[in-house]
């Protein structure tokens, strides 16, 4: 506004009555002035104030959008890292899983040797494996039990993957072997660690051309081993364990005793040795019994049915080959052929295709029973299998006579009172568990185990031209133990057959990622 005037007075002239000459009074163009660099002032200032306020905001947009670019750029970094250390502890932990099954399914004759020998707390490391995909396990085995049962395993794996940041896990899995399985030791009582342990005398006999061999070394029994059901296992037992050894009459040197050793004596069986069977008594595995050996010379299923007569001439029971022998019936359900149990002269079959191949009875025997049979008497050879309980008189004190004869085949376990007679080419695998306090009834020789085969015929179908032989077999013992349904009344001894170990419980993970 004062430049306006100042120009206006300038542009009219001096006013009426005013010299030319005279001077202007510029006070008020003087104010203007200052006022006018007042306001080119607050101009400038103001410019000068919006430059100032952009430049922060485009600073701070820069930061913000560097920081939120670096964040971006270190979530993708982390995701990534992320993502691999996932894939390395996916690929280690089936790493570890397939170690786990391998070590578990492989459980071979070589390491099982290797476990047996591990003692209380002790590992095994069983060393690195590398996989296809350059993952790799490794398994460390530790033993927890203490050594006087059941053994009990942690089976730890280590799985890594790949590379040099692969990720780790580790699985473990808690094993036992249990036994259970066809060929695993169980003992019924003090029964049966050798083929023979007795409390009474024992005698081997034979004559040139007649062979007598009783053998602690644990075997199959012929076609067995070839079907599957005995453990790849061997334990080999004394070849006769005894009360008194003093009692022992061995006729060389047509007779062989072998075991490891052949011969022990362990002074502590006495009578309640045969008594109790672990927590069972006498009473309790004869109440057990499926079919029963009458003195009358009838064989009858224990509850009295199906009552059959056999040879009663002699003395004692005599029982023939052609007489025992596996029975069967039809399932009306299925149509199939089915062992017939309720048979009192069917007493298994030795064939593993037969239905009677797992048939293995309980058979209370009472008085003298002779089990005969082969050429000599005109028919096949005697065969049976089972548990076969010599019963004896309280009363009287008298025990059951058993004679296993003339080529007949025995398999399973004979325990009791009273005497056994093996001989004349019989083939006997198992145990005999023999107490002849009640021996009144004496074998045919006057001792309470006897073996012999006596070669007294030149005919080449005399059955002592074949040997005469009683056999350790831990097959024979488990399998009529556990299919005679007496399993519940016997204590398993020793770990289940390689490759059988079993885990107990479920799985526990422990993991790592480095």
């Amino acid at each position: 506004m004062g430049l306006a005037v100042l120009r206006i007075a300038m542009n009219a002239g001096p006013p009426a009555g005013v010299a030319t000459n005279a001077p202007i009074n510029l006070e008020v163009g003087h104010m203007s002035k200052r006022k006018l660099e007042g306001l080119a002032s607050e101009s400038t200032v103001e410019r000068s104030g919006k430059r100032g306020f952009v430049l922060p905001v485009a600073i701070f947009a820069l930061v913000l959008m560097g920081t939120m670019a670096l964040v971006s750029l270190t979530t993708s970094r982390d995701e990534f890292l992320s993502s691999r250390a996932m894939r390395h502890s996916s690929a280690a932990f089936y790493a570890a899983e397939a170690g786990l099954h391998e070590l578990v399914a492989t459980w071979d004759s070589t390491r099982q040797a290797q476990v047996d020998a591990l003692g209380q707390g002790d590992s095994l490391v069983l060393g690195w494996r590398t996989l296809d995909n350059g993952a790799s396990y490794r398994g460390t085995l530790y033993r927890w039990d203490d050594g006087s049962g059941q053994p009990l395993y942690q089976l730890s794996v280590e799985g890594r993957g790949a590379g040099p940041r692969g990720g780790q896990r580790v699985l473990s899995l808690s094993l036992t072997q249990p036994p259970g399985d066809e060929g695993e030791e169980y003992k019924l009582g003090r029964c049966c660690p050798a083929p023979a342990v007795l409390k009474g005398t024992f005698r081997q006999y034979s004559t040139a051309g007649g062979n007598v061999f009783h053998s602690g070394y644990d075997v199959h029994p012929p076609g067995w081993a070839e079907a599957g059901v005995c453990s790849d296992s061997f334990y080999d037992r004394p070849g006769i364990i005894m009360q008194d050894t003093s009692d022992i009459r061995l006729d060389e040197p047509e007779t062989v005793l072998e075991g490891v050793p052949p011969i022990v004596q362990d002074a502590s069986m006495g009578d309640s040795v045969w008594e109790y069977f672990g927590e069972h008594s006498w009473q309790d595995v004869k109440d057990r019994a499926d079919i029963i050996v009458d003195t009358t010379g009838y064989v009858y299923m224990a509850d009295g049915s199906n009552p059959h007569r056999v040879d009663s001439s002699y003395p004692g029971t005599g029982i023939e080959g052609d007489e025992v022998y596996p029975r069967y019936t039809i399932d009306p359900m299925t149509g199939d052929i089915i062992c017939d149990t309720n048979h009192p002269l069917n007493w298994g079959s030795p064939d593993p295709n037969d239905p009677c191949f797992n048939y293995f009875p309980v058979i209370l025997a009472r008085g003298e029973i002779d089990l005969r049979g082969g050429p000599a008497y005109g028919g096949d050879p005697f065969y049976g299998q089972g548990i076969f309980i010599l019963d004896f008189n309280e009363a009287a004190g008298t025990g059951s006579e058993f004679e296993i004869e003339h080529e007949a085949g025995l398999r399973g376990v004979v325990l009791g009172r009273g005497c056994v007679a093996i001989q004349y080419g019989a083939k006997f695998y198992g145990s005999v568990f023999l107490n002849s306090t009640y021996d009144y009834a004496t074998c045919d020789q006057s001792s309470d185990l006897y073996e012999d085969c006596r070669a007294d015929s030149a005919s080449t179908s005399h059955p002592c031209m074949s040997t005469t032989r009683i056999q350790f077999s831990q097959c024979a013992v488990d399998r009529a133990i556990r299919n005679s349904g007496l399993a519940d009344y016997a204590e398993p001894q020793v770990p289940a057959a390689p490759g059988a170990v079993r885990p107990l419980g479920a799985r526990a993970f422990g993991e790592g990622i480095r």
